[in-house]
């Protein structure tokens, strides 16, 4: 005799499940732009200069090229037209491209600005310097008052992550060097699959931060946020339920550190895919009111709609 229905259809999800995990494949080359801020004083660079020192080692690790401004001897002109000329020449397609930015922001309750060495760098700027490159970008923007450089670099194709939640927030950031640790703690593997992903990174860092502040008793001036559905309506980090929560999320937990395991489909799919993965937390969320056979039919119904978007073409 064959296995009885609900067992059938729980093989059915299990082995769905097994043939979109090995459809990550590598599909082009990563590069990383690492841009750190004018320090202010001496404690600032030492710190600034540890982070950046992290992440060139994971980039190395990974295989990544990457470049860094704000580090070496700097230029009567500043580090803007560095930071301006590695835009221009970093290739139009290609792999995801990390920006990494760490350091110091400021707000003045209308322009948001990267504090570089020399004249800064504000939201809008970047935006159109960003405009003629056409690959996934990821996003980091480690340092204090970045809140706004959210919603003007928000779009499809773009995994953001803030310190904070506003421009208010614009006392020095602790994210950034949480981030920079996360990176290289065991604890950061939040599923513990033995790979660190870009949400549990943020995660962790998020609650190291929290932790910093409940530690010096000190009120919480930072609030990190990650969007990566394209909506510039960012989520708090602490809204997510572990791995998961109702919009943002499910990009930032396929895109790892030391993994390249590119996003092999287009972006159209992408988008057809995060719409699947919310029905999916959905209806995971209301099975505990559902019959058990219905949930199963349900789940199976979503996770075939899954396959598809990875299934090869003709």
């Amino acid at each position: 005799m064959g296995a009885p229905p609900l067992e059938e259809t729980r093989m059915k999800i299990f082995l769905l499940l097994l043939f979109h995990s090995t459809r990550l494949i590598a599909a082009g080359e990563r590069a990383m732009l690492l841009v750190v801020s004018e320090p202010g004083s001496a404690a600032y660079d030492t710190e600034f200069r540890r982070q950046a020192g992290v992440w060139q080692e994971l980039a190395g690790k990974a295989k990544m090229d990457v470049r860094t401004i704000g580090l070496g001897e700097v230029s009567p002109e500043g580090d803007r037209p560095q930071l301006e000329k590695a835009l221009a020449e970093i290739p139009k397609t290609g792999g995801d491209l990390w920006l990494v930015w760490i350091g110091h922001g400021s707000f003045d309750g209308r322009t948001a600005n990267f504090n570089l060495r020399g004249k800064d760098i504000d939201a809008e700027s970047l935006k159109r310097l960003l405009e003629p490159i056409k690959r996934r970008f990821v996003i980091l923007n480690l340092f204090s008052a970045s809140a706004p450089f959210l919603p003007a670099l928000a779009g499809p194709e773009r995994v953001i992550v803030s310190a904070g939640r506003s421009g208010s927030e614009r006392n020095h950031s602790r994210f950034g060097a949480k981030f920079a640790d996360a990176l290289t703690a065991p604890a950061a593997d939040l599923d513990l699959d033995g790979s660190l992903s870009l949400l549990e990174a943020t995660l962790h860092a998020s609650a190291g931060t929290r932790a910093f502040y409940e530690d010096a008793q000190r009120v919480l001036q930072e609030h990190a946020t990650l969007d990566d559905n394209g909506d510039g309506r960012p989520t708090p980090a602490d809204a997510f339920k572990g791995l998961r929560s109702d919009a943002d999320g499910a990009v930032a937990r396929e895109i790892f550190f030391l993994t390249n395991k590119a996003d092999p489909l287009p972006p159209e799919a992408r988008e057809k895919r995060a719409a699947l993965e919310l029905a999916i937390d959905a209806l995971r969320k209301r099975k505990a009111s559902l019959p058990e056979a219905e949930y199963y039919d349900g789940l199976e119904k979503l996770m075939r709609e899954m396959a598809k978007l990875y299934a090869p073409t003709p």
